[in-house]
């Protein structure tokens, strides 16, 4: 038997007949391609993570039977006609004789589950249906904010609705017919009282809604029909927690080198020089850049690499434009406004020097500035590397900016970091105002990412988010012996497993080698990833809990650790889940080959 693999895209892939068959020595271990897998049940949204709801509460009666003795009104129990002084005996088939029992039946059933419920009343037996509901109904909030376009004063004593100050024009609004001086009574069926509540109303509402407004005009009450659009997305260093993920095989990139009067970019770098640090393919390994420092590959390899070759980085380098202040006197326009007057300035000289058209097929744009990083304190100002958004007259653009580096060229580490939100990916590094979040350490490009110009992989989280990894759906209640191969080549070589049946909570596996752009990694094995609330959370094997888990004893990281061979309900850190009611997770025996290979058993219980 031998290991096949297949050249994607210019690089070594793992390719799905090799994984499919038996691990060679280890026929009892099944592995990505023979394991037995599942599926998240789908449900609305607005009910994940939640444990059914029956709405009753029961006692023991006579003879330890379980009695039913309230019901909560309009509760799936009441619609399904369960009645108080009902005895339970079965659910789905199978006795219940505590409430212990019926509470953990129901902490792992979903919201909309069919309950068969047969019940004993006066002497009779009878078979009810029920269907779950949940225990709460938070409200949604819209993953894109809608646009109306007015502006609302304070509301008029003794009187409903408030008072609109301000249109602005070609507005939703406005193309609906209203005016200032209009009081609004009603968006849909949500009343207006006060400023706020018109943002209130617009939380759950979509760009492209057409909804229905009642106002007041000089006595009589109108109704108008306005066509909700798209706010302007945030510009600051944040937006790419709330950017769109990429989902096309190609990012083109314009790079514009900015220069300042007096601050030109150095001689030393030149437009070819960036070219190949950027998109260049299989010509940066271990040789020096312009500057003398040693490279491991391009922006574009490091993405190709991660990828498995479904995804890289193209554009071009455009001559340095010269714009017309000081770096510094850019520097206070740290607000959206404040910062578009540099990028718009740089967009406007470009376009003058080179035709309209020069940014016409381009997907975003890279600023790249003259000297070392400016210095500034400030997360989120002009100079700190960043991605944000600039509405420029042509169009509204996607951006990174970064510094040359004066002395030592930047490095793919700064670029390889700043382009994953270009993708749509968030920071999951800690932060100092958010010292409750652990981040994930040097275990993720897109926290701590290594310098020197190899920075790590993204964790698998990042890379199925973004359909570069397909992983094998693992219910934990299913007992198997599985097998995992390094992640770094693969697109399979990764397990989920599922915590709650709606796939609200689940941990990704993955098998971390050092080779490639990982070799940097300071331990090797498997990483265990709990996914809640759409983070990922890095389970480290050394059991030390909090922020500073990622951190310390970085080779005890990874299981197998002379810390933990096992990872269930008993263990620190342990698989019990975060949103309660869920599979009981068992992953045991944790071991790993002298191949780099890790066994495991999932399902299998040692006391």
């Amino acid at each position: 038997m031998f290991a096949l693999a297949v050249l994607v895209g210019g690089w070594w892939c793992l390719s799905l007949a090799t994984a499919a068959e038996p691990a060679p020595g280890l026929p009892e271990f099944r592995t990505v391609a023979t394991a037995i897998t599942t599926q998240a049940t789908n449900i609305v949204q607005e009910t994940a993570g939640q444990p059914g709801y029956l709405g009753v509460r029961v006692e023991p009666g006579k003879g330890g039977k379980l009695v039913v003795q309230e019901i909560e009104e309009g509760s799936a129990a009441a619609q399904a006609g369960l009645q108080t002084g009902d005895v339970l005996t079965r659910l789905d088939g199978r006795p219940v004789k505590t409430a212990d029992q019926l509470r953990d039946w129901l902490q792992a059933a979903l919201p909309g589950t069919q309950a068969r419920l047969t019940v004993e009343r006066r002497s009779r037996k009878l078979e009810l249906t029920a269907t779950l509901g949940a225990v709460s109904r938070p409200l949604k909030v819209s993953e894109n904010r809608a646009f109306i376009g007015l502006t609302l004063g304070e509301p008029k004593e003794g009187g409903d609705g408030v008072l609109v100050v301000r249109i602005q024009p070609q507005s939703p609004a406005a193309k609906a017919g209203l005016r200032t001086n209009d009081v609004v009574v009603k968006l849909a069926d949500y009343p207006l009282t006060t400023p706020a509540s018109l943002f209130d109303a617009l939380m759950e509402k979509n760009p492209g809604d057409t909804v229905a407004l009642t106002a007041r005009r000089n006595g009589q009450r109108l109704q108008f029909q306005a066509k909700l659009g798209r706010a302007r997305a945030s510009t600051d260093a944040t937006a790419s927690s709330t950017a769109r993920l990429w989902n096309k095989d190609v990012y083109r990139l314009a790079v514009m080198p900015v220069e300042f009067p007096g601050l030109k970019l150095s001689p030393a770098i030149t437009l070819k020089d960036w070219t190949e640090l950027l998109f260049s393919t299989g010509v940066c390994q271990n040789k020096t850049n312009a500057t003398g420092q040693l490279m491991y590959g391009s922006v574009n390899d490091y993405y190709r690499e991660m990828s498995c070759g479904a995804f890289r980085f193209d554009g071009k380098v455009f001559n340095p434009i010269e714009v017309g202040k000081k770096r510094e006197d850019y520097a206070p326009g740290n607000t959206a406004t404040g910062k578009a007057v540099l990028l718009n300035e740089v967009i406007d000289k470009l376009l003058a020097r080179d035709g309209k058209n020069a940014l016409k097929d381009f997907d975003g744009l890279l600023f790249i500035y003259a000297g070392d990083r400016f210095p500034t304190p400030d997360r989120g100002s002009l100079y700190w590397p960043h991605r944000g958004s600039v509405t420029h007259p042509i169009k509204r653009w996607s951006y990174v900016i970064c510094p040359e580096g004066g002395k030592r060229m930047t490095s793919v580490s700064l670029f390889g970091h700043e382009f994953g939100h270009l993708l749509g990916l968030p920071d999951l590094y800690a932060r100092s105002e958010t010292p409750w979040v652990e981040g994930a350490g040097l275990w993720c490009g897109m926290a701590n990412q290594l310098g020197g110009g190899r920075p790590q992989h993204f964790t698998a989280w990042c890379k199925e988010r973004l359909g570069w990894l397909r992983p094998a759906v693992i219910d934990p209640t299913v007992k198997q012996k599985l097998i995992l191969g390094p992640i770094e080549g693969s697109a399979t070589e990764c397990y989920k497993i599922l915590v709650r049946r709606d796939g609200s909570e689940y941990f990704l596996l993955e098998n971390r080698r050092r080779t490639g752009f990982d070799r940097g990694l300071p331990g090797e094995g498997l990483l265990i990833w709990r996914i809640t609330r759409g983070k990922p959370v890095l389970e480290e094997s050394h059991g030390i809990e909090g922020p500073m888990g990622p951190r310390l004893f970085l080779s005890v990281v990874p299981y197998p650790s002379r810390a933990n061979t096992a990872f269930t309900p008993w263990t620190t850190p342990s698989s019990r889940a975060q949103l309660g009611g869920s599979f009981p997770v068992h992953i045991t025996n944790i071991r790993q080959l002298p191949d780099g290979r890790v066994t495991f058993h999932v399902g299998y219980e040692y006391e």
